[in-house]
């Protein structure tokens, strides 16, 4: 996902990380991350000193309990202090319902 920031840069960032259901959260790569906060279907990640340079962190879910038919979940970056200055976008789970159906995953 990638946020243009037109009218000014701000120093803390949230970006409110849903969880695919049946998923959890296992891992993620600190870089630029000040801090995490941690609840059963989303993560919020608080970024400092978001500018013009592209940004990105890895994260590892785990699921839970098989679910077919699963739902893209939606990434919301915001300004910590204008949470009317946002971008949203969805991500799908990371297998295939082909995949839940056959228990490969």
């Amino acid at each position: 996902m990638w946020y243009s920031v037109l009218f000014r840069l701000t120093s803390l960032w949230i970006c409110n990380l849903f969880l695919v259901s049946s998923f959890q959260l296992s891992s993620i790569q600190p870089f630029q991350i000040q801090r995490t906060e941690v609840s059963s279907n989303h993560v919020l990640v608080y970024i400092e000193k978001l500018n013009y340079e592209t940004l990105s962190f890895s994260f590892t879910v785990e699921r839970d309990i098989p679910v077919q038919g699963l739902k893209p979940a939606q990434v919301k970056v915001y300004d910590y202090y204008e949470t009317d200055e946002f971008a949203t976008q969805e991500y799908s789970a990371p297998c295939t319902t082909e995949e839940v159906d056959q228990g490969n995953v």
